[in-house]
């Protein structure tokens, strides 16, 4: 593990309990996100960061009461994690940093990592990241969470193979992850086609509700919000007819409005759980040890359960 190298794409609430707990098992981490700090934080759940820090505006001091003092310049949300990571496990070297725009980094970066954990990007740049990465062997994870929910789509590349554990003390001979779907082909298959034996008349609500979010910000580049609820009420009906389901299957306009209103929101007990599955996760990906998340992971904060997806 100490030689596997995990890139952060954008840190969310959730994805920075995953960057925590792989740092302090001491897998090494970078952290590719240019936007402003605290702008992009300043409502986001993380225990790297203080909330007195992540409110105050870093970018403006007030030269009156503070003459020697020069302004500081505006930085990135990596620059300031940067020093709380080697903080957190000094016996790790320091967090890498890029802080260019997403779509201006090239693929060639992606492919060099064996891990990608990315947020609160849209579906068609995390397709293209997700394609870097398997291009080289690596695995792609990419995470959300939005009130008392959290999805992961997950795509561990074609080759990837594990050993499954049988028992306390034995390994299964080795096995490729079937079935295998790339995040590609995940967006591509119409939610109405989504079924297993206990979702018979569609897809997990969970997964639905996060494709109704990606779909508005692919559509608008803006994400969902209490000022833009009523055009995602509409844009969400139409996407839900496009993908074979009736308009109401997320509920009526109340329900989508609610969803619109904590498409951003994050809730840091959701974060912890969803952090803790999959840094699990990543280590059984990287170690080869034991059944993987295969696809996807769910997780509803309203019953507790956090459920593994396999698209076929």
């Amino acid at each position: 593990m100490t030689s596997v190298s995990v890139l952060y794409v954008n840190i969310s609430g959730v994805s920075s309990e995953i960057l925590k707990n792989l740092i302090l098992a001491g897998i090494r981490g970078a952290i590719a996100d240019g936007r402003p700090y605290p702008d992009a934080l300043s409502e986001t759940p993380t225990s790297f960061l203080p909330p007195g820090e992540r409110t105050a505006d870093v970018s403006k001091k007030d030269d009156e009461e503070k003459p020697d003092k020069k302004r500081m310049k505006k930085m990135s949300v990596a620059k300031a994690m940067q020093p709380h990571v080697l903080e957190l496990n000094p016996l790790l070297d320091e967090c890498e940093v890029n802080e260019e725009d997403i779509d201006s980094i090239p693929a060639e970066y992606f492919a060099k990592f064996d891990i990608v954990i990315a947020s609160h990007i849209g579906l068609d740049q995390a397709t293209r990241i997700s394609k870097a990465t398997a291009s080289n062997n690596g695995k792609f994870y990419l995470v959300h969470s939005f009130g008392y929910y959290a999805c992961a789509l997950i795509d561990l590349g074609e080759s990837y193979t594990y050993r499954k554990e049988i028992g306390k003390d034995k390994l299964s001979d080795v096995m490729p992850i079937s079935p295998y779907t790339s995040l590609e082909n995940m967006a591509k298959k119409k939610l109405a086609d989504v079924k297993d034996r206990w979702h018979k008349n569609g897809p997990p609500m969970v997964y639905a509700k996060y494709r109704a979010v990606l779909n508005y910000y692919e559509k608008k580049q803006v994400w969902p919000s209490e000022e833009n609820a009523a055009d995602f009420v509409s844009v969400s009906k139409e996407f839900l007819k496009d993908q074979g389901l009736d308009a109401g299957y997320l509920g009526d306009d109340d329900d989508l409005h609610r969803l619109a209103v904590t498409a951003t929101a994050e809730v840091s007990p959701v974060c912890a759980v969803m952090g803790g599955v999959l840094g699990n996760e990543v280590i059984k990906a990287i170690s080869g040890k034991g059944e993987p998340a295969n696809n996807m992971l769910l997780f509803d904060g309203t019953d507790g359960g956090c459920k593994s997806f396999a698209l076929k």
